[in-house]
């Protein structure tokens, strides 16, 4: 059994001139919503073992500020594939054949597309939003468990 965490990044710089899109950090919001992600993983007992991230600087702070809030000392997995805009049906064929929990940091709209090709589920992740994708192996049968937003983590 495997269990995909799939985290959009939280908020972030704006998309102004003057700043790659690339290189766009997360703002005090952003952290403050990576932070709650964090908590919620660890309320549910999720035990996350593997962290892939987007090459793109608001990802790849988004997964560390939830490692640094877990407690984890977990190098993340940098793959172009969870870029903006990406076709997902590699990676999800990717992640169909790991074990254990793997967080998933990335970005809109590939990640949606991410959870319907993994699941056929019509979804939007909003940012700090949460999808947990549940991948039985044996059964060959992937499901959509979890879509939070942040208006909802903030409630639990």
């Amino acid at each position: 059994m495997t269990t995909i965490l799939i985290v959009r990044h939280g908020e972030s710089e704006p998309n102004t001139e003057g700043i790659a899109d690339e290189n766009r950090k997360l703002v005090k919001k952003g952290i403050k919503q990576m932070r709650r992600v964090a908590n919620f993983i660890e309320e549910m007992g999720y035990e996350v073992e593997q962290v892939i991230t987007s090459p793109l600087l608001r990802a790849a702070q988004s997964a560390e500020v939830i490692l640094e809030e877990l407690g984890l000392d977990l190098r993340p997995e940098v793959t172009e594939e969870l870029s903006p805009n990406m076709d997902p049906t590699a990676l999800a064929e990717k992640l169909k054949e790991r074990q254990g929990t793997v967080l998933v940091v990335g970005h809109e709209p590939s990640l949606s597309r991410l959870v319907k090709t993994l699941t056929n589920s019509e979804v939007e992740l909003k940012r700090g939003g949460l999808a947990v994708v549940e991948v039985d192996q044996v059964e060959k049968k992937t499901r959509l468990e979890l879509l939070l937003t942040q208006k909802v983590m903030k409630l639990i």
